[in-house]
């Protein structure tokens, strides 16, 4: 960054923040999960989550909407049969969606200034035991690392 839009960068965060990017603190920027869900009707499908924009500046909202496509990509992808395992699993705890993986991107300050993203993923125990889902989580961390390395 240069330093006019360094400037413009640290006025807009609060001065803890500021400091600890400074002092090479790791910052959650994004986040968002996947889970099956339960409609009322009886059918099953995957809801993909993330936070609410809440003042957040618009490059954090496209960004947001980028990763959800991308799981929702993936999720796609999933074999059938991995989907009906997966109903059935929604059908056992129709209370609550059932949690697969989640997916967040941390921003760290290198000692040369530069930026360090870390993507990582974190899946269910039910989820860790299906290939299927594990090589999705794996297919949307390597995405969405190539995403945020473009910011």
């Amino acid at each position: 960054m240069t330093s006019a839009l360094s400037r413009q960068f640290y006025n807009t965060v609060p001065p803890e923040v500021a400091r600890g990017i400074l002092e090479g603190d790791r910052l959650r920027i994004h986040a968002a999960k996947v889970s099956v869900i339960l409609e009322a009707d009886g059918t099953t499908g995957f809801a993909i989550d993330a936070p609410n924009r809440d003042g957040r500046p618009a490059e954090w909202e496209k960004m947001t909407r980028k990763i959800c496509r991308i799981l929702k990509h993936e999720v796609d992808r999933l074999q059938p049969e991995t989907k009906h395992l997966l109903a059935a699993l929604a059908q056992i705890t129709p209370a609550e969606p059932f949690f697969l993986f989640r997916i967040e991107t941390w921003l760290s300050m290198q000692d040369d200034g530069g930026s360090w993203w870390e993507v990582p993923a974190v899946l269910s125990l039910v989820a860790i035991s299906l290939p299927d889902v594990v090589a999705a989580a794996k297919r949307t961390k390597k995405k969405v690392l190539k995403e945020v390395c473009k910011l």
